[in-house]
């Protein structure tokens, strides 16, 4: 008895035991490292074939053992820095002026090239020409980002070391805003130590053309550095292109295959088109169409170059359907229909690599009950973005299996065949135990009707 009651226990224990073929999708991890904390993104297989809060979603060892996960945050813009630039330097000379007298009064003979480029500067022959620059006319028209700051080298000499400059800018030569007025320079020497400032910030400048003075006696400009605002992109993304599955003139719509965490829409249309769209999405393959926006794409040739819009940012929405409807004021595409691009940031998992390898990520259960940790559970002493630092392990090709229904499928619907089975054993070792209750009874009941008999 003790042995069925043993055996009745291992069953049931069995019957709740993960194991990855109780999911429909799997698929192999490419690790990249022997470390004991891997990280992963989610493939399009999940959103598909996952429930919609991930809870079937499991890690498993070689040994079938489903491994400890969690979610990671969200990830940080990519800033990328951009490398200094060297703008090129005119001096100007011109006539003495008055003390105090502003270098706005500099009369100058300024030739530029087609594209805005500076070809030469020289002041007009008026007057006593002084010996040294009086100003610098830097050209920043090639330059094609923002400018945060400027880097300055100077003659550094006695009454020099400390010098105060304004920096000017125009777009054409004749007009000039005041950008930064008397910014202080530093160059110190002292028993080989340095004291410098060389960098004057500027409050994000796009110019073509810059103009720097001084009212340091002495002062000598060498060069100047120019650096770009860094560029922000968003974290990498998955993309998808899909064609239209159904629609009337005028009106498409497009099934994603999955429901999506869709950030950003591009609309590609023929060449030399521009069109206005009406956009709407839904969650799911049916039910009403909820609008999202409107916004007009394009896609044109200039100089034998070809144009197109970039994506729109759509801060987030899960959508499974997208329709575009053309304005009306459009007559048509030229024939041809849309296609739609969808760009997503997918969700990335943590593990913990207990036991060997090779690893799997399964999904796609709709029993199972949900197993992720938050991420401070996961990882010792967690710190914001640490999680960021786990090399990326890549997840192979996913396989999901589909299986042609007989008559027992038909009746059993999504019934887990496995437990199904385990159940039967079960409810098997329970008659035996029955049976066996029933047998002894009657064995205990036999000597007490002979006793009564004589």
């Amino acid at each position: 008895m003790r042995l069925i009651a043993l055996m009745a226990a291992f069953v049931l224990a069995t019957a709740w035991a993960d194991d990855p073929t109780d999911y429909r999708s799997t698929a192999r991890i490419a690790t990249n490292s022997t470390e004991s904390l891997h990280r992963m993104a989610l493939p399009f297989e999940a959103y598909r074939e996952a429930k919609p809060d991930f809870s079937d979603l499991r890690v498993f060892n070689a040994g079938g053992e489903a491994l400890p996960i969690a979610f990671t945050g969200e990830p940080d813009a990519v800033k990328t820095e951009a490398a200094a630039a060297s703008l090129p330097v005119f001096p100007v000379s011109a006539p003495q002026v008055a003390k105090g007298k502003q270098p706005e009064s500099l009369d100058v003979l300024v030739k530029s090239g087609p594209g805005g480029t500076i070809v030469s500067v020289q002041g007009r022959t008026v007057g006593k020409v002084t010996p040294k620059p009086v100003a610098w006319l830097l050209d920043a028209s090639q330059f094609a980002s923002p400018i945060r700051a400027l880097d300055f080298e100077w003659a550094v000499g006695p009454g020099t070391e400390i010098a105060r400059v304004n920096v000017d800018a125009s777009d054409d030569l004749k007009e000039w805003r005041r950008v930064v007025s008397q910014s202080q320079l530093v160059f110190l020497q002292q028993e080989g130590l340095k004291l410098e400032q060389r960098r004057v910030e500027v409050p994000s400048l796009k110019a073509k053309y810059l103009r720097i003075s001084s009212d340091t006696a002495g002062f000598a400009l060498k060069s100047v550095q120019a650096l770009a605002l860094p560029t922000v992109a968003p974290p990498a993304r998955s993309m998808r292109s899909f064609r239209p599955s159904g629609g009337k003139p005028g009106v498409w719509e497009y099934d994603l295959g999955a429901r999506l965490p869709v950030d950003a829409i591009r609309v590609m249309i023929p060449a030399n088109t521009v069109a206005p769209f009406a956009i709407a999405t839904r969650e799911a393959d049916s039910g009403p169409w909820v609008p999202l926006t409107s916004a007009t794409f394009y896609r044109m040739t200039r100089g034998g170059v070809t144009i197109d819009s970039p994506a729109m940012e759509v801060n987030r929405r899960f959508m499974r359907e997208v329709q575009l409807t053309l304005d009306a004021r459009v007559p048509s595409l030229g024939g041809d229909s849309p296609t739609l691009e969808v760009q997503w940031q997918p969700a990335q998992v943590v593990f913990v690599a207990r036991g060997d390898p090779p690893f799997t990520i399964a999904f796609g259960n709709k029993d199972a009950q949900r197993t992720i940790l938050a991420l401070n559970q996961l990882m010792p002493d967690y710190k914001a973005g640490a999680e960021w630092k786990i090399p990326e392990d890549q997840v192979l090709r996913v396989t999901t299996v589909t299986t042609v229904q007989g008559p027992m499928d038909k009746v059993l619907g999504e019934i887990n065949k496995r437990k199904l089975v385990l159940w039967g054993v079960l409810i098997i070792a329970v008659m035996i135990l029955g049976w066996m209750a029933w047998r002894l009874s009657r064995q205990m009941q036999a000597p007490a009707a002979k006793k009564k008999g004589e």
